[in-house]
């Protein structure tokens, strides 16, 4: 069953270089998981849900609770062929576009996507767009939102160790994002049951 949301989701696909064609398993594993930590840091940063969360050593461990189930990551496609493809959905809310738009700027940050800055400059201007909705009084520090505030909210919630772990652990494993699109669904469609 697919999960709803009354205001859509975002679609965010992940496409990996391809000049590993046999990754290690461990490599995807600790990829895997460093992609979601890196999207719940980011979440748990810029969401005035979560501004009491308390950030401590125990952050990474792999079965810590940080954000809300309804707040998380959900794996719409994963192709483990070369290049690594992941689609991921949440749902559209001011605090997920601002979260994917830290993402898109991380991850521009940690590598230089070259040829595709035409198509990430085009994704933060649509998410931009997403952000100037209005907003409840509580969220509207959401659209805020720029490198330097997240850099700001970072040093303000004592995360920097976090933060520089996360993306140090992404910059040293061999896969490596070289694009992301991100686009609004409306909903998400059963997935159709596969018989062998």
């Amino acid at each position: 069953m697919p999960p709803s949301s009354d205001f859509g989701f975002f679609r965010t696909e992940f496409k990996a270089d391809d000049s590993d064609d046999y990754p290690t398993f461990s490599d995807i594993n600790y990829f895997l998981h460093d992609l979601n930590l890196l999207y719940e840091f980011s979440r748990v940063i810029v969401d005035p849900k979560y501004r009491g969360y308390h950030f401590s050593r125990f952050f990474a461990y792999r079965n810590r609770q940080r954000i809300d189930d309804s707040d998380q990551l959900r794996i719409e496609r994963l192709r483990q062929e070369s290049p690594l493809y992941i689609a991921a959905v949440a749902a559209a809310l001011p605090a997920t576009a601002a979260t994917i738009w830290v993402l898109v700027q991380i991850f521009e940050k940690l590598a230089n996507f070259g040829l595709n800055r035409d198509i990430l400059k085009l994704n933060r201007e649509k998410l931009r767009r997403e952000l100037a909705l209005p907003l409840p009084p509580n969220e509207a520090s959401i659209t805020q939102m720029t490198r330097e505030s997240f850099t700001r909210q970072i040093h303000i919630r004592e995360a920097e160790f976090i933060y520089d772990r996360i993306e140090n652990h992404l910059r040293r494993n061999p896969i490596a994002i070289r694009e992301i699109e991100v686009t609004y669904v409306t909903n998400l469609e059963k997935k159709e049951d596969k018989k062998e």
